[in-house]
């Protein structure tokens, strides 16, 4: 769907960069010459009209090795005043999915472009699909660039440069790169910037937050959506991936009418949160020595909010992984839910294994988006390059060797609070984040989370925002927002709706409304008893 997350592989330890310019290389592989097509387009959003310009087209990009390095692809959409002109002093956002390796085609069309894809946001049907205006684009508030990273979409990477864009620190440098060349294309140094990123794009877009401060580009604010900040949790099975999971397994069982309780969501999702970060934690870090009768009782209400029978809590020795939760939950009906919006449900082609055959969400969305976005951007938005369009880098998951692989190390900020060592065998954002905000106290932050998504689930999130070292004076420059939705949290229009309007009242807000905008519950009443 929109960004696959496979399991991250530790490649070699980077080297220092002894790169010179004596040692820096003119690409001999053609890329194409950097290019833009404009047209205009018109759009009626509460009674008023509005004229905007979308132009699709390339930017070359360098890395420290080669030039070019990549050619990027991106769509932007710029708002016309009276004269029919754009206006530079408006707000400018940088979107982008993550993968890593994706293309940007769920934000571009289920977004906040002034278009959009209408498909039901849990099931599509056969093509033809169509496009609407969307009632609920950013356009009135800021101009949008949706950018396709180097490999992906049709944007096209240099065979010498897939070992520095290819990887956790060179992706950021590379997008870095692609900012500061539109800023100058398009006159918007002065500009507000702000930066949205999905998934995959969250880890991208803190760290690229930074990165971008080091080159000189301040921006206005980050808003990171169906987050991952931290991948430690991921690569193993500690007692925090079962914590950070537990929440979300309970909001997906109320959905399906599993859980045992008459409460509003709200008030089960406070109470799935106190068990799993009291009763729930305390019990696995017991391990071996867990007294039965505890054990027995943990299981019980881990039964009671999740749907789930005690039994199978107790055969799972307290620890259910998500992907045994999406094909347990629905069982006795014969059906597994989404990883990607667990309200979601379909078939499974082996019921009795504990993996899912196929990511049921993923397989009922992805072919109507992919046959979408290459129609809008051919024929409405004239894009005339005849290559097919890659959803997803061509880089092989298995391999660890760079320029082939994804290489995964990730250097931190100095003097962070949240790991023993600069250089990281996995991305760990939070110290960019921190360091970020240190840097410029009026940086503001929104995170969004859908309460539906079993790939990026949001109690990890509070978890990582929580331990990222943040001094105590900066922590309201993080605003927590919640919807009713899956990892696509913008995929229903009710959803999308309330997003929009949290994006406006982000734009506005400076660092000091920002806790007007928190939906965060703040009073949890945490306990080791079961209650």
């Amino acid at each position: 769907m929109t960004d696959e997350q496979p399991n991250a592989q530790s490649n070699a330890q980077p080297k220092g960069d002894t790169t010179n310019a004596a040692q820096t290389t003119a690409s001999t592989e053609q890329l194409p010459p950097q290019s833009a097509h404009a047209t205009r387009h018109s759009i009626t959003l509460d009674g008023t009209e509005w004229q905007y310009e979308a132009t699709v087209g390339t930017l070359n990009i360098d890395t420290e090795k080669v030039k070019p390095a990549a050619s990027v692809f991106y769509t932007v959409f710029q708002a016309l005043d009276a004269d029919g002109k754009t206006d530079p002093t408006r707000p400018v956002t940088f979107v982008f999915n993550g993968g890593p390796g994706s293309s940007t085609t769920f934000l571009l069309l289920g977004s906040l472009a002034p278009r959009r894809i209408a498909v039901n946001d849990t099931s599509a049907d056969h093509a033809p699909y169509s496009l609407t205006d969307n009632a609920y684009t950013l356009l009135p508030k800021s101009d949008l660039v949706f950018i396709d990273a180097p490999g992906a979409g049709f944007s096209r990477i240099a065979e010498k440069a897939k070992a520095e864009l290819w990887s956790v620190d060179g992706d950021v440098r590379g997008f870095s790169a692609f900012i500061r060349a539109f800023l100058t294309a398009y006159h918007r140094w002065n500009s507000p910037k702000y930066v949205l990123g999905e998934s995959y794009g969250t880890t991208r877009g803190v760290a690229l937050s930074y990165r971008l401060q080091q080159d000189g580009v301040s921006l206005n604010g980050l808003t990171l959506i169906s987050n991952i900040l931290d991948y430690g949790f991921t690569l193993s099975t500690s007692d925090q991936y079962y914590i950070g999971y537990f929440p979300t397994f309970a909001s997906v069982a109320k959905y399906h009418g599993k859980a045992a309780s008459d409460t509003e969501i709200a008030e089960h999702l406070q109470q799935a949160r106190a068990f799993a970060n009291g009763p729930l934690r305390l019990a696995l870090a017991q391990g071996a020595t867990l007294d039965p009768q505890t054990k027995t009782a943990v299981a019980r209400r881990y039964a009671e909010l999740t749907g789930l029978s005690e039994q199978y809590v107790l055969d799972s020795d307290l620890r259910v992984l998500d992907t045994r939760f999406r094909k347990q939950l629905l069982r006795d009906k014969g059906t597994i839910v989404g990883r990607y919006d667990g309200r979601a449900s379909g078939y499974d082609l082996d019921a009795v294994s504990d993996d899912e055959t196929f990511v049921v969400d993923d397989a009922l969305l992805a072919p109507a988006y992919a046959s979408l976005v290459n129609a809008y951007l051919r024929d409405e938005l004239e894009w005339n390059d005849t290559r097919e369009r890659q959803e997803f880098a061509n880089f092989d998951w298995e391999s660890t060797e760079p320029g082939k692989g994804w290489t995964w190390w990730h250097k931190m900020p100095e003097h962070t609070k949240t790991s023993w060592s600069q250089i990281i065998p996995f991305p760990k954002v939070t110290g960019d984040l921190a360091a970020a905000i240190c840097q410029q106290p009026a940086f503001k932050v929104l995170v969004g989370n859908g309460i539906y998504d079993l790939c990026t689930p949001f109690n990890q999130t509070e978890y990582d925002i929580d331990h990222m070292g943040l001094p105590e004076a900066l922590r309201g420059n993080i605003a927590f927002t919640y919807y009713p939705a899956g990892h696509m949290l913008y995929s229903s229009q009710e959803s999308l709706k309330k997003f929009r309007h949290d994006l406006e009242r982000f734009y506005d807000a400076d660092v000091a409304d920002l806790p007007q905008l928190n939906e965060r519950p703040q009073a949890l009443k945490l306990s080791g008893t079961i209650e």
